[in-house]
């Protein structure tokens, strides 16, 4: 008896093609197995940590920010992803740097243009190198638009706190 007859089978009754099927099948059934099985140990960590930060939105029309409110919820415009809730606002004239004729710098203080330091606090996620809220992460230095019920403006922020770190 030959180990591969003229049919093309082994021992004369296993198609070699159909092992081969049958092996990268299982192949790939072990794969999809060890890929799935690593799923879900993904560390979540809980919003229950407090944190304040403070924006800043810079050189806007005194009319336009008295529709900052305490208490509106504030979003970031491009998600709509809530980042908190105004707790305090407080309104200055505006500051710019300015170059002087002899190449020198100046600070100038706007007669008509405010800036408005608006602080926010949230519940929020705080891990090893990350504080976030909802989806939205918050790091001092980021600049978004915001939206308010009544108010949208250019935001950077300037400060932030975490409650118990």
């Amino acid at each position: 008896m030959a180990l591969i007859d003229e049919k093309g089978r082994l021992f004369g009754r296993v198609n070699l093609i159909d092992v081969a099927l049958v092996i990268s099948v299982l192949v790939v059934a072990a794969l999809v197995f060890v890929v799935l099985r690593g799923q879900g140990k993904v560390a979540t960590v809980r919003e229950d940590k407090t944190v304040t930060y403070t924006m800043i939105v810079k050189e806007i029309r005194p009319d336009v920010a008295g529709f900052i409110k305490k208490g509106d919820l504030v979003k970031k415009q491009v998600t709509m992803g809530p980042i908190g809730k105004v707790v305090g606002i407080e309104i200055k004239p505006a500051e710019e740097v300015l170059e002087t004729a002899d190449g020198g710098k100046a600070l100038s203080v706007s007669p008509t243009e405010k800036d408005a330091y608006i602080t926010v606090e949230t519940k929020g996620r705080v891990g090893n190198d990350i504080i976030a809220t909802g989806n939205e992460v918050l790091r001092v230095g980021d600049r978004f638009n915001i939206v308010t019920k009544w108010f949208m403006g250019d935001a950077v922020i300037i400060n932030m706190d975490v409650a118990g770190d």
